[in-house]
C-alpha cells in the first residue's frame, strides 16, 4: 500500500451520477461513506481511524468515500439531521449507520463488514 493512496483515500461523490456509479453498481465492495452538509464537510475527527483501516486492511474490499447530502438525491432525507453520518453499503444497500462522530463505534462497524 503506497502512502499517497493513504492520503488520498476518500473520493468525493458529487452527483447522482456519482452516487450510481460508486455505490449503487459496485458489487462486492464495501463502502464507507461520510455524508455531511456543504456547512459541515467531511468529519475531520475520524479521518486517522478511517486512514488505519486503510494501512491494515487495504487489500480487503472496501472504498471510502465523501458525500454532500443536499447534492445527492439518494441522500436528501439526512439533510439537516444529525453531521456527520458515517455509512457502510454493499451491493447497493445500506448495511449500517452510525451518526455523529464515534470512531470506536464506525470502526467496530466497518471490521464488522469486512468480517474481520
Amino acid at each position: 500500500l503506497l502512502l499517497a493512496d493513504v492520503m488520498s483515500f476518500q473520493k468525493a461523490l458529487r452527483s447522482d451520477s456519482d452516487w450510481d456509479d460508486e455505490i449503487v453498481q459496485v458489487a462486492g465492495v464495501l463502502q464507507v461513506v461520510d455524508v455531511h452538509q456543504s456547512w459541515c464537510g467531511p468529519c475531520k475527527a475520524v479521518a486517522s481511524t478511517l486512514k488505519r483501516v486503510v494501512m491494515d486492511h487495504g487489500d480487503k474490499p472496501i472504498k471510502f468515500f465523501t458525500a454532500d447530502c443536499e447534492k445527492i438525491a439518494a441522500l436528501k432525507k439526512s439533510v439537516g439531521g444529525s453531521e456527520p453520518r458515517f455509512q457502510l453499503w454493499m451491493n447497493g444497500k445500506m448495511k449500517k449507520e452510525v451518526k455523529g462522530v464515534d470512531a470506536p463505534e464506525i470502526l467496530g462497524a466497518i471490521l464488522k463488514e469486512l468480517g474481520v
